[in-house]
């Protein structure tokens, strides 16, 4: 199973995956995005907004700016291309008052260098070191500057019993009511499709899962099938368990999670050995779900 977390409750994702839908090369400066606590668009009306503004040096590379709803400077993200988001340089943040909170670097899109952490009172909390995405020595701090047990900077949120029994409980909730399977036989074209292709279907749903391990939100991010999104968003709302939330720096934070649902069906065969006519009434795709 494959996840995503980004954002740990920062805006370095969101402003920028609307920026890449909306701003092409060699136009003018896009104008600023405004994003809520929460990450949701918002408008410069809303007092509770974070504002994100964008600069190009060029047509690729850029930097973005986040700012509190005071107006202070909150985060500076350098990119050498931000089209695809691609991280290069020292990004940072900062508490309302200006003092650091921290300092990530980064090459061409991974951890490379030094990471640095703060508490609000300006002493060190964790110093690690990255080469390449992967971080070798690190120590960790206490609010008196003594040395504390390590503990790592960013953790997934985690399903009670593990990626087993979230695909248990995925598996079991992935149903196609009558109306959707209805749609599914409409679509020959695709079904057609479908079956020289092994009818493996995908569809991926963002969870955002609180800082109580709640999911407060679920869409379909991307889908190859689109009488599988609701399907797929109701097997995530049986889930019966709440996730243990996502920690930065030792902090619970509010997480974006991605997960793909995976849907594979087996083509019934007649006596002739060939598939069964999908245009009969009584035809349906018989088979297994899997993850």
């Amino acid at each position: 199973m494959k996840a995503q977390l980004f954002a740990f409750g920062l805006l370095a994702s969101l402003p920028l995956a609307g920026l890449a839908q909306s701003v092409e090369k060699d136009v003018p400066q896009p104008p600023a995005t405004f994003y809520t606590p929460d990450f949701q668009p918002t408008t410069q009306f809303d007092s509770t907004a974070y504002c994100a503004e964008t600069t190009f040096r060029d047509s690729l590379a850029g930097i973005t700016r986040v700012f509190y709803p005071s107006g202070a400077l909150r985060q500076y993200i350098p990119f050498a291309n931000v089209y695809r988001q691609t991280i290069h340089g020292t990004l940072t943040t900062w508490y309302e008052d200006g003092r650091m909170r921290t300092k990530e670097d980064y090459y061409n899109g991974v951890r490379h260098g030094d990471l640095l952490t703060y508490y609000p009172d300006g002493t060190l909390k964790r110093r690690d070191h990255y080469e390449k995405g992967f971080c070798g020595i690190g120590n960790c701090y206490g609010p008196n500057g003594a040395p504390v047990q390590y503990f790592v900077y960013e953790q997934l949120p985690l399903y009670p019993g593990g990626e087993a029994q979230l695909t248990k409980e995925l598996a079991k909730g992935v149903r196609l009511n009558p109306r959707e399977l209805r749609q599914m036989r409409s679509e020959s074209a695709q079904f057609y499709r479908m079956a020289r292709g092994g009818l493996n279907r995908e569809v991926d749903v963002e969870l955002l899962v609180g800082e109580d391990g709640r999911i407060t939100q679920a869409k379909v991010v991307k889908s190859n099938s689109s009488f599988l999104n609701a399907a797929a968003l109701r097997a995530v709302a049986k889930l019966k368990r709440q996730f243990v939330p996502a920690r930065r720096d030792g902090q619970t934070v509010k997480s974006h999670y991605t997960v793909p649902v995976y849907y594979t069906m087996e083509m019934p065969y007649g006596q002739n050995g060939g598939a069964s006519n999908p245009r009969n009434p009584n035809y349906f795709p018989q088979g297994t779900r899997r993850w």
